[in-house]
């Protein structure tokens, strides 16, 4: 059983092991996932009540008698009429022009269009960002993160996925994407429970980057049972810290709050992923009594992380014994 005092006393440790290196992975994670903004350009039309003249002048180009003139160019409240008044080199001229509705509405429908081909064009492209780039730059990140948390870790371990499998890892990922995007259509409601039973995902594919999707998505399930709303709340916690961040123009957000935060999540699926092999008889590659029994129980031979492996090589293993098992 876990307790978010425990995996934040871990993630102190780890930070302070790998402080830097934290740090600016952390901060690369940030900019990732950070909404951008671009430019915004805005024109104010100031209306002095609902039906009123819009009136613009400007100069006009010489008139015959080679003087500048200024022409007044005005709506009608209540006709489609355009008053058009020319006054310079003495003359002074009145003329309507009618707008057709049609043309109007021919013009709007076509803005429209454009407005959503461009809009499609730019959605097209940040879903491609995220599906290709930034999803397996954060499976890296929590590999990073949970290295950290074991050991000290190298910032290289970001870029993990892109030598991995990353062809299933990208798969994967959107695959669970898109299953908590379907279960938040049913008022979003059931999209905030998948997010948190699938929230092991990226951190299963760290370790298991070849893993098929419903294997992983499965596995995040058993993972997460009964620990959902724990979750929920721990990440509730750092509310202040996150205050912190806001008060400090993000200069504590980038220095410690996200890096802890980071550790604190992969210190919780550390001990997920141990309580669920210390609970489960046969696991493809977290396996009891298997040649390469990764991460398993009484691992006979390479049982690395595992309880009592007492074969060779038995790394990190409890009661390591014959081999190099070095005791954890």
């Amino acid at each position: 059983m876990w307790t978010r005092s425990r995996l934040k006393d871990v993630a102190k440790a780890a930070l302070h092991r790998n402080y830097w290196k934290i740090v600016l992975v952390s901060m690369v994670l940030m900019l990732l996932g950070c909404e951008t903004g671009g430019l915004s350009f805005h024109k104010t039309v100031r209306n002095s009540r609902p039906e009123t003249n819009i009136e613009e002048s400007y100069e006009s180009g010489s008139l015959p008698t080679g003087k500048k003139s200024i022409v007044s160019v005005k709506k009608r409240a209540d006709s489609d009429k355009m008053v058009v008044e020319t006054i310079g080199g003495g003359e002074f001229k009145t003329e309507e022009i009618e707008v057709s509705f049609f043309e109007g509405m021919l013009i709007g429908f076509v803005s429209v269009i454009v407005f959503l081909i461009v809009f499609a064009i730019i959605f097209a492209a940040i879903l491609a960002l995220d599906i290709f780039l930034i999803n397996p730059f954060s499976v890296g990140g929590k590999r990073f993160m949970v290295k950290s948390v074991e050991d000290v870790a190298q910032v290289k371990e970001i870029a993990f996925s892109f030598d991995h499998s990353y062809k299933n890892i990208v798969k994967v990922m959107f695959r669970t994407d898109l299953s908590i995007f379907l279960w938040s259509l049913l008022l979003i409601v059931p999209g905030i429970i998948k997010m948190y039973e699938y929230y092991m995902v990226p951190y299963i594919l760290t370790e298991n980057p070849d893993m098929d999707h419903k294997a992983a998505m499965q596995m995040s399930r058993d993972m997460m049972e009964g620990n959902k709303w724990k979750t929920f709340v721990l990440g509730l916690s750092f509310i202040l810290w996150h205050m912190l961040g806001a008060l400090t123009f993000g200069i504590a957000e980038v220095l410690y709050v996200q890096p802890y935060r980071n550790l604190t999540f992969a210190a919780l699926y550390c001990q997920l992923r141990n309580t669920r092999v210390m609970n489960c008889a046969e696991i493809p590659v977290y396996g009891q009594n298997d040649i390469n029994g990764y991460y398993g129980m009484n691992g006979t031979v390479n049982g690395q992380y595992g309880m009592n492996g007492n074969g060779m090589n038995g790394q990190y293993g409890t009661n390591g014994g014959d081999g190099s098992g070095q005791q954890w």
